[in-house]
């Protein structure tokens, strides 16, 4: 069986490429899928070599698919499936992975319906549904009209065969609203065992996500100023990739609260230090002023046995209670709201330890194995999808 994969690439540390880093190592090692082509966008300042390649084994075989911000990068990315003939395709998307401009995106999104038009197996991942969201917030292009685009880019990819989501409510809305594909609901817990890691020496906020004005940043740092008068040896981690729309917002922030003390700035961290960034928290707070969907930095603070303080944005609070999760919420932009959360969770380690224990039980049976089989349920039922009544045992892909 022949996959083709397409998804941002090289992963950054956050974020979708590195769910389609860490799924396609999984599909990987399934004996039944002989070849995997993954088609990534060119990226001048990270080519494919340098980063780790060579964790893919080697019938894994990475392409440049397209060109980010171009108008005919779903030709682009539909003539390379052509010519390279998969048995299905896997498109791993969320709302800007072709690049910053709003049309840029929807000529990638076309990719999916001609993919699935020209007979290919086509299932696609789709991270956010930016119609959920405060777009003025997000400070999304087009405006008043960038509503609109958010609709056509949901409707583009759903003209799939398999649609797999990563919150139930998104299921259930699409199943209504644009009835077709299959609906999948795989969580994004995806690719870490669940482990408490050893606590750290001193107590230590987390904040590690991308760099944008909506993240709630300086609601985050002017709370560590006034905790750190109060909790001598208090820290903050900031780590994370620029956004890619504010490619000058962390320098901004850095000269602002440059005098701040007690402050690391990370910046990106490499994919081997993700553990190790994690196990240097206490915390980790999740201060977003509006979010484009389930956050996969929740799920890593509750796999790796840390407690969680998150503003109370609804996308939040559904991710959490349909895993079951327990999250100390601060109501959102307020700021005497998130120095209150911060000092229970700081001041009460017994607190702390019972919401770790509580997340861990309720993940513990998560993980890589749950995300493959899941997987590979979706990719047999986009394959049924073609094959109908001709689908045969070399049709399906086996655990």
């Amino acid at each position: 069986m022949h996959i083709a994969v397409v998804s941002p690439f090289p992963p950054a540390i956050t974020g979708i490429g590195q769910y389609g880093f860490h799924t396609t190592n999984l599909l990987a090692r399934n004996e039944k899928i002989s070849k995997i082509s993954i088609l990534h966008g060119a990226n001048r300042l990270h080519q494919p070599a340098s980063f780790p390649a060579a964790q893919y084994p080697g019938h894994v075989t990475l392409f440049e698919g397209w060109q980010p911000n171009h108008l005919d990068t779903g030709w682009q990315i539909f003539s390379r499936l052509r010519s390279i003939k998969p048995d299905l395709v896997w498109f791993n998307l969320g709302a800007s992975v072709f690049g910053r401009q709003p049309l840029a995106n929807l000529a990638g999104y076309a990719s999916v319906g001609l993919t699935q038009a020209a007979g290919i197996p086509t299932v696609v991942t789709l991270h956010e549904l930016p119609e959920f969201s405060d777009l003025s917030k997000l400070k999304a292009p087009g405006g008043v009209f960038s509503i609109y685009g958010a609709r056509l880019l949901t409707f583009l990819a759903t003209r799939s065969d398999v649609v797999c989501l990563t919150m139930q409510k998104y299921v259930d809305w699409l199943s209504t609203h644009l009835p077709g594909p299959v609906y999948r609901h795989i969580a994004n817990d995806a690719y870490y065992q669940p482990e408490i890691l050893p606590p750290p020496p001193e107590t230590t906020l987390l904040f590690f996500s991308t760099f944008a004005p909506f993240k709630g940043l300086e609601l985050l740092l002017e709370a560590f100023k006034v905790l750190q008068a109060e909790t001598p040896g208090l820290r903050l981690i900031l780590a994370g990739a620029t956004h890619s729309r504010f490619p000058d917002y962390p320098r901004q922030l850095q000269n602002q609260y440059q005098n701040l003390t007690g402050v690391e700035w990370l910046g990106q961290v490499d994919g081997s230090g993700l553990t190790a960034l994690f196990q240097r928290a206490s915390i980790v707070v999740l201060p977003y002023e509006a979010s484009t969907g389930s956050s996969s930095v929740l799920m890593q603070a509750a796999a790796w046995g840390r407690s969680i303080v998150a503003s109370d944005l609804s996308e939040i609070h559904a991710a959490a209670r349909e895993k079951y999760l327990e999250v100390s919420y601060f109501k959102t932009g307020q700021a005497d709201s998130l120095l209150e959360a911060l000092k229970v969770q700081i001041s009460t380690s017994s607190i702390r330890q019972a919401q770790v224990e509580h997340n861990y039980t309720v993940l513990v049976g998560s993980g890589p194995a749950k995300t493959h089989q899941a997987y590979l349920e979706a990719f047999n039922l986009g394959l049924a999808a073609r094959c109908k009544s001709n689908l045969s045992a070399d049709s399906t892909i086996a655990p």
